[in-house]
């Protein structure tokens, strides 16, 4: 199955999304560039539990990353711009691109 997942490239996902925990929202900018992140980035970090400063595709998915480069939290692709992924404290966040 591995095998027939394609990598997105940085440009097809960067852009504006919204990552979103029950009610709460906070924007978060994909940035093309050094695949660096825009946004409230403080917002995010509350929820990840560190404060993401980078990312990455994955063909199933989006790392989020911290300065260190340590991956904070893997969001799984449920469908086209929506992926899925977990907190530390085992709560559910959901990123979505906004139109």
């Amino acid at each position: 199955m591995a095998s027939s997942l394609v990598l997105p490239t940085p440009a097809q996902l960067a852009g504006h999304w919204e990552l979103k925990q029950q009610d709460q929202v906070c924007s978060l900018e994909l940035l093309e560039q050094a695949n660096a992140l825009g946004g409230d980035v403080a917002c995010v970090a509350q929820w990840l539990g560190d404060k993401p400063s980078s990312w990455s595709p994955t063909p199933d998915g989006i790392w989020l990353m911290n300065a260190e480069g340590s991956g904070i939290t893997h969001l799984n692709r449920q469908h086209e711009g929506e992926y899925e992924g977990r907190t530390r404290s085992g709560g559910v966040v959901v990123l979505q691109r906004k139109p």
